[in-house]
């Protein structure tokens, strides 16, 4: 099928408006997952600063400096507002499609321009196009297709212009994104499809190519291994553990993708977690049988059937290579060992065999046209209604707990649900991700955070710690003391935060929180220590100066006999604390007072609560408010305020 009665341009047009509607609902999407974490809470795209740190002090989980600066220079445009990211994401991806139409033409494809249009609405797309954090993909792939099509012009006409232009294109492709770090290998296979052979000099142009993908491949792997975003998972050398993996994975993912390529029902967000078995012999069958078809697929390439079908499956494969279990990749260990986002290049491959394979094969012009138009409606029908999926995360989780249970799913439920304000659902979705998976600390922690906004304390501080001991990290330790001591159990917060110190020593926090517990638990003289080790971490520390100077104020003698000197040492500390804070905060303002009553100066200490109550009212602080009172009353009686 080809609009042939349209010139070029028309047939460009009309390519592009048709994946333009089948993507409609996208325009109109929020955020979805991670998009928060890699854009509207990042402060590599939201502080003016980032740009520079997300080329030369990049801290993130991953290196693709390009696809950042992209974020950064819309939240320059339309800040928040995911409309807008969605709408430019759509666009790139019709680019896209208009440039496999330029490719699979200058390759010689069969029905190149159905073959990119059915590529460009396919539902397995929309994973890329419609999640805004996958930018990485749209934009990685056009600048791919900018590569292969130079390269192909210097191929055509040596002029050396244009392999400056491929490689260049390329440089910046893998800046966007890593995938596409398999393309030097797949060069040679087009300069193969197009002249039937390659020869040495195709080989050695590669290797400017080759190098860029080695550096910057390891430049990824490093990152993938956690070094760029603080502990490691673990040193380079741990790579060769993965060859276990890929051998048992790789068949099985190619033949996943496969299906999915075939019958796109069912697509989720995040797939169930296959069991592999590296120990066994047997798990190596679909690896193994996948090699065999590529191999007899060359042994009968004389055959054009075969070359044609050689052609595709190296490309699909190639294209597919850094995902199929060789290589580190985060998603893998959190989540699940495939993903529809990661075939976006290499689907190209099967579609453009197929729609060849059809041209060829169904000799009638009706007939071609009858399935083609079936094929267009019933694909861009998929995409359009998938891609409506996508437009909240309520309907995209409720979509995936529908067609893959798993607990990303509930989690993410969960966090839609909360976020509408039905926190009784939220937490029931939590513990439903926990009962598919209790090894997550994900899951407790997010349990833990519900719980805390329902005021069941308790558990939430049980949750927390089991997220701790889940791997989740030594904050939670710190959160679960929180919990903990807001719910009453405050020798168990004081155990926490305990713990929590030795684990993080350079936490001026955890060590302020375990002083007020201390202070809870009338152990003054050891919450005093806290605070001063808080003090000698962050000096200029509004939290522990206040603590320190409310607990000198209010229970005399604490760190010795009731002098002058501690009395002058309280009220230096407030006067300090509300210096710092321009006297904005009620609660240091009635610190400070507090200070002056103890120091004598009840007058002072008078007129200063009495600001800090005309603030804690305007702010609607009633509770803060009734406790300046009670003090004020004192130091109009002439009274200092004493803990009891």
């Amino acid at each position: 099928m080809k609009p042939s009665l349209l010139r070029p341009p028309q047939q460009a047009c009309l390519l592009f408006v048709l994946v333009l509607l089948a993507y409609l609902p996208g325009f109109s999407g929020g955020w979805l997952w991670d998009d928060d974490q890699l854009i509207t809470l990042n402060p590599l795209v939201t502080e003016p600063s980032g740009l520079w740190q997300t080329w030369f002090n990049n801290t993130s989980l991953d290196y693709f400096p390009v696809t950042t600066t992209t974020f950064w220079l819309e939240y320059r445009l339309w800040g928040e507002w995911a409309p807008g990211y969605h709408a430019v994401n759509i666009l790139l991806h019709a680019v896209n499609t208009l440039l496999v139409w330029r490719i699979l033409g200058r390759l010689g494809v069969p029905g190149a321009w159905l073959a990119a249009l059915l590529w460009g609405i396919h539902p397995v797309t929309v994973a890329s196009v419609v999640w805004v954090a996958e930018r990485k993909n749209t934009l990685s792939m056009l600048l791919g297709c900018l590569s292969v099509l130079g390269w192909m012009r210097f191929e055509d006409s040596g002029a050396r212009r244009w392999y400056a232009w491929a490689l260049v294109c390329f440089v910046v492709a893998l800046l966007a994104k890593t995938s596409l770090v398999t393309l030097p290998l797949m060069l040679p296979v087009l300069s193969w499809w197009r002249r039937g052979t390659v020869s040495r000099i195709d080989l050695v142009r590669t290797v400017p190519f080759i190098a860029v993908a080695f550096a910057l491949g390891l430049v990824t792997i490093w990152y993938q291994l956690g070094h760029g975003s603080g502990e490691s998972r673990g040193e380079l050398a741990t790579v060769i553990d993965l060859f276990g993996r890929g051998g048992v994975l790789a068949g099985r993912a190619v033949a996943f993708y496969l299906w999915k390529d075939l019958w796109p029902t069912r697509l989720a967000m995040v797939y169930g977690r296959w069991t592999l078995a590296p120990t066994r012999p047997s798990a190596y069958l679909p690896t193994i049988l996948m090699i065999g078809i590529i191999a007899g697929l060359w042994w009968a390439r004389a055959h054009q059937w075969a070359r044609g079908g050689l052609f595709a499956a190296m490309i699909f494969v190639l294209a597919l290579l850094p995902i199929l279990g060789f290589l580190p990749a985060s998603y893998m260990v959190d989540h699940a060992y495939v993903a529809d986002h990661w075939q976006y290049l290499a689907l190209v491959a099967p579609v453009a065999l197929a729609v060849a394979a059809g041209e060829r094969l169904l000799s009638w012009s009706s007939v071609r046209w009858i399935v083609a138009s079936c094929a267009v409606l019933i694909l861009g029908g998929l995409s359009f209604r998938h891609a409506a999926i996508h437009r909240t995360s309520m309907d995209l989780w409720m979509h995936n707990v529908a067609v893959s249970d798993v607990w990303e799913s509930h989690v993410g439920l969960s966090r839609a649900l909360a976020n509408e304000g039905k926190r009784t659902e939220a937490i029931r979705a939590a513990r439903k991700a926990i009962a598919c998976n209790e090894k997550q600390p994900l899951a407790w922690v997010d349990l833990g955070e519900l719980l805390v906004a329902e005021g069941q304390f308790g558990e939430a501080a049980s949750a927390y710690t089991r997220g701790f001991e889940l791997g989740g990290g030594d904050t939670f330790l710190h959160i679960a003391g929180i919990a903990a001591s807001r719910g009453g159990e405050v020798t168990k917060g004081e155990a926490l935060f305990a713990s929590a110190a030795v684990r993080m020593p350079g936490n001026a926090r955890v060590l302020i929180d375990w002083g007020l517990a201390l202070d809870r638990l009338n152990r003054p003289t050891e919450a005093a220590l806290r605070y001063r080790a808080a003090l000698g971490l962050e000096p200029d520390n509004v939290a522990a100066i206040n603590a320190l100077a409310f607990l000198i104020a209010t229970r005399p003698g604490v760190e010795g006999e009731q002098s002058a000197a501690t009395t002058a040492e309280a009220l230096a500390l407030a006067k300090r604390a509300c210096q710092i804070t321009g006297d904005s905060d009620a609660a240091l303002l009635d610190t400070l007072a507090t200070a002056l009553a103890a120091a004598g100066e009840f007058a002072a200490a008078v007129e200063t609560a009495e600001k800090a109550l005309e603030l804690a009212e305007s702010r609607g602080e009633p509770a803060l408010a009734e406790e300046i009172r009670g003090h004020r009353d004192l130091f109009r009686a002439g009274l200092p305020y004493r803990q009891p």
